[in-house]
């Protein structure tokens, strides 16, 4: 999931006579108003493009179960991030999963990916230009992924993985006074590969010894957000993913030679979410991510709700 990486900053809205003509003016002042009376925490899936003031910490936990074929999945994930110079946010994303039923009761833990963000534009009320960043992103494969118990799911990959991508953002200021705020995702993920041993999640079994390269897999992902009022915000996140085929190759239990492909994998979900910031540093996400069946991808529904606080 985003999680794709969501939200970094709570900053924003406005509350201008309806009469004004907001979406025409140039006026700093009534740009600078409106940015400084709302509040956003993020729409569930697109990755804010601005970065963290220096010395600062953004928190953003969420809770979600991936519901699909009628099987719950319950887990968590979330994004802890510092203003390491002005410009440049590093984080990190760890990932858990919680099972519900037979030997796989309990937690696991995921693959964690490392982040990094060097914003190049920066928006303001003088100068409206889209906030542009690039994400630098790298997976390291701490789930467990293979030499599986009977009966027992993998959380990872096994392999590490380089992203790469390119975040926008940028602010509407309609009509009726009110803000709408827009983001757009892309990210290339660069697998690197993982040695598999026994059971694993690429579907070897018992006795199993070689080698799985999964295939890349490129993201886009555009949202929208409008403030409704100081703290309630409407969220809406439209999202593409295609992964490349993933190859296995290696020897089984019997020294006979396996060599077996996944085919490629493709599908478009979307996400309503409603926000509530009841301060300028800390807000809520409740929403649900929908994918409705696609190329090889079965059809899911997730809901899930974030808690946000910036330090």
């Amino acid at each position: 999931m985003k999680f794709v990486v969501p939200a970094m900053t709570a900053v924003l809205a406005c509350s201008m006579p309806p009469s004004a003509s907001a979406a025409q003016t140039s006026d700093p002042e009534q740009w600078r108003t409106a940015m400084q009376s709302a509040r956003w925490t993020g729409p569930m899936l697109a990755s804010n493009a601005e970065t963290l003031p220096q010395g600062h910490f953004y928190t953003e936990p969420y809770f979600f179960d991936v519901i699909s074929g009628g099987k719950h999945n319950p887990g968590s994930s979330g994004f802890y991030q510092y203003g390491l110079f002005e410009g440049l946010t590093v984080g990190l994303q760890p990932n858990f999963g919680y099972g519900t039923d037979g030997p796989n009761r309990g937690m696991s833990v995921g693959d964690v990916k490392l982040l990094s963000q060097l914003r190049l534009t920066h928006f303001t009320p003088e100068h409206r230009i889209p906030t542009i960043a690039i994400a630098l992103q790298e997976t390291i494969p701490t789930g467990k992924y293979d030499q599986l118990g009977p009966g027992k799911q993998g959380h990872g990959s096994g392999s590490f993985a380089t992203e790469i991508g390119v975040n926008v953002q940028q602010y509407f200021l309609l009509n009726n006074g009110r803000l709408l705020r827009g983001r757009i995702n892309f990210l290339q993920r660069f697998p690197h590969g993982a040695d598999v041993e026994d059971r694993s999640v690429y579907g070897s079994e018992l006795g199993f010894r070689g080698h799985a390269k999964p295939g890349p897999r490129t993201t886009l992902i555009g949202a929208v957000e409008y403030s409704l009022t100081r703290e309630w915000v409407l969220a809406l996140d439209v999202i593409g993913e295609a992964s490349g085929k993933t190859k296995l190759r290696g020897r089984n239990g019997e020294g006979t030679a396996v060599s077996q492909v996944f085919p490629s994998s493709r599908y478009v979900g979307f996400a309503p979410a409603v926000e509530y910031n009841w301060s300028d540093r800390t807000g809520i996400l409740l929403g649900v991510w929908v994918i409705p069946k696609g190329h090889n991808t079965p059809a899911s529904v997730t809901p899930a709700f974030a808690f946000s606080r910036f330090w």
